[in-house]
């Protein structure tokens, strides 16, 4: 350390760039790691054993098929057909554009939906004119002294829906076709009275946590494709790993990129160990004159370049760290720390240090002590 700060600046500089470089890895990662978790979050509500069945072409699904498929199937548990579509939607003194859903009682269970006031749909709305707010599609509708809650009436289509329940926030989910907070839901069974539709343009099914989702996405798929209306089955778990392998090559990508810094960082070390044995020739040369081996030389030096790159390499990662906390001030994460990137960093900065340390001290061990203390 005393070596070290002999040095003066160019110790400084030299650190510098190794914390420049350790930095730009631990923040690029943390926030690829921040991003992932967001991901992950939207799986979070549903779980990881649900399929999503989308219908591709202009027909719908029969509700009644799908519902029939899950009963006899022994690795599902539960069905919930629906269907969608943007209507004008009127409430007392306002009126919005939004999207109306057809859904079944059983959306609250899948979706893992709650209400802040009232209730949710039952299978005893089947046909009856009651809907169920989500919290933005709500405000849109509410206006001063007029809030949009149970017991309003809505306006869909030319028919009145009273209001039976007020969804709590729903974030945001991968395996549903419906952004719950922006929508309204009324009873599938009769919902073609205000949807072009009539039938499903959609469903969630959940299977059991054993279930082979691979071959239930072959055998949905064969079940309720028609020429008319092909259907897309997706499931959660393909989608993760699918994320998870999309991550893990972003993550690669940022490492090169803040490597390149790093590597700088390193041929500044490199400079810096280069300018002290030519500096300390005498010392070197009296080391070797009272015993000193070349390989304690050699290693004398190369301790130094590593405390010299693992300095900056743990700085940089508390100023990675506040990157990272700074860049989730501008964008729609939480924050969060990996800490296994802060090992990372850290540990390849110590191995840039051992790296670009190791030609000056092999320079340093090769030189001939009646040379060094003639100062040759």
């Amino acid at each position: 350390m005393a070596n070290l700060r002999g040095q003066g600046r160019r110790s400084v500089l030299a650190l510098l760039g190794v914390v420049i470089g350790s930095a730009a890895i631990v923040a690029l990662m943390n926030i690829a790691h921040i991003a992932q978790l967001e991901a992950l979050k939207s799986f979070r509500q549903t779980g990881v054993d649900v399929l999503s069945v989308q219908s591709e072409g202009l027909g719908s699904m029969d509700p009644a098929l799908i519902e029939r498929l899950v009963r006899q199937d022994p690795a599902a548990v539960l069905a919930a057909p629906l269907t969608t579509t943007s209507l004008g939607v009127v409430a007392d003194q306002k009126s919005s554009n939004l999207t109306v859903a057809g859904v079944t009682s059983a959306i609250g269970v899948m979706a893992g939906l709650s209400t802040t006031k009232g209730r949710m749909l039952r299978q005893v709305d089947d046909c009856s004119f009651v809907a169920v707010v989500g919290q933005k599609a709500a405000a849109d509708l509410s206006a001063p002294g007029a809030e949009v809650g149970p017991g309003s009436m809505l306006r869909i289509g030319g028919y009145g829906f009273t209001v039976v329940g007020a969804l709590a926030p729903v974030p945001h989910q991968v395996m549903s076709p419906v952004q719950f907070d922006s929508a309204i839901l009324i009873p599938l069974a009769c919902a073609r009275r205000v949807m072009p539709n009539d039938g499903a343009t959609g469903a969630m099914i959940r299977l059991r946590p054993d279930a082979d989702t691979a071959a239930a996405v072959t055998r949905y798929t064969a079940a309720l494709s028609t020429p008319q209306a092909p259907v897309r089955v997706q499931d959660a778990r393909s989608m993760i790993q699918a994320m998870k392998k999309q991550m893990a090559m972003l993550g690669g990508v940022l490492v090169a990129i803040g490597s390149i810094s790093l590597l700088v960082g390193g041929v500044g070390v490199m400079n810096v160990m280069l300018m002290t044995v030519m500096e300390r020739r005498r010392e070197i040369g009296l080391r070797a004159a009272i015993g000193a081996t070349p390989g304690d030389i050699r290693m004398m030096f190369l301790i130094e370049a590593v405390v010299l790159a693992l300095g900056g390499g743990v700085l940089g990662d508390v100023l990675g760290v506040g990157l990272t906390w700074l860049a989730t001030l501008f964008l729609p994460f939480e924050f969060a720390v990996n800490w296994g990137v802060m090992i990372l960093g850290a540990g390849v900065a110590a191995s840039v240090g051992l790296v670009f340390g190791l030609y000056p001290a092999i320079a340093a061990s090769r030189i001939l002590p009646i040379e060094a203390l003639r100062g040759d």
